[in-house]
């Protein structure tokens, strides 16, 4: 879905790709609301070698919401919100700058498949809640805290960061056989008579525990 995450500051259960394609493109359109430029993550994406098998590919069948994400390594302690495509099939940014918004039509984290957390990276007032994002490494946890009092974990596997225009939708949103999380903002190059970034940031991580 051109999705508007995430700044200049920015279903249920499985994802099949072959159905959600048409309503999930990509995340190319502007990230936020085009305000003055601060923090330009300018970090380029890194793709190291996949997780060990060590790492589990569990997933449970079917979990609670997300409501909370934590990413020590950066720093992040933040809500998580649901996202719904809107009538142009964009998936709109997070209504403020400190918390994330979960992709509704994908699957909450723990369960089979993708599940997709966007946030912005910076505004006008200063860095947002992903502006470190381009900093985590392969191997670091994230956890995602759902309204059950559940937790999932999950281990960074790779960072990469894309043209807006060459955004790869198959990888982020297509169908997996484990359970996994994408993380997702903007990055490169602020293009100031659009104001918006080019790029985007994607973190790649598998279910841990």
């Amino acid at each position: 879905m051109p999705a508007d995450v995430t700044s200049r500051d920015g279903g249920r259960g499985p994802v099949r790709f072959a159905a959600t394609a048409a309503a999930v493109l990509a995340v190319t359109a502007a990230c936020g609301p085009g305000l003055p430029p601060r923090g330009v993550v300018t970090s380029e994406g890194v793709t190291p070698p996949s997780l060990p098998p060590s790492v589990s590919a569990e997933a449970d069948a079917q979990v609670a919401d997300p409501v909370r994400l934590r990413i020590p390594a950066i720093g992040v302690d933040a809500p998580v919100g649901p996202l719904e495509v809107d009538a142009h099939n964009v998936l709109p940014p997070p209504e403020t700058n400190e918390g994330t918004g979960w992709w509704r039509g994908g699957p909450e984290p723990g369960e089979r498949g993708p599940a997709v957390i966007v946030g912005h990276v910076d505004s006008y007032q200063g860095p947002a809640v992903f502006f470190r994002l381009s900093e985590l490494e392969p191997g670091q946890e994230i956890l995602v805290e759902r309204a059950d009092g559940s937790t999932a974990g999950f281990v960074v596997a790779r960072l990469e960061r894309h043209a807006k225009d060459a955004f790869p939708t198959e990888t982020v949103y297509g169908d997996t056989a484990g359970a996994e999380l994408r993380l997702v903002t903007c990055g490169g190059e602020f293009a100031e008579q659009d104001r918006r970034y080019l790029d985007n940031v994607i973190v790649y991580a598998h279910r841990s525990r």
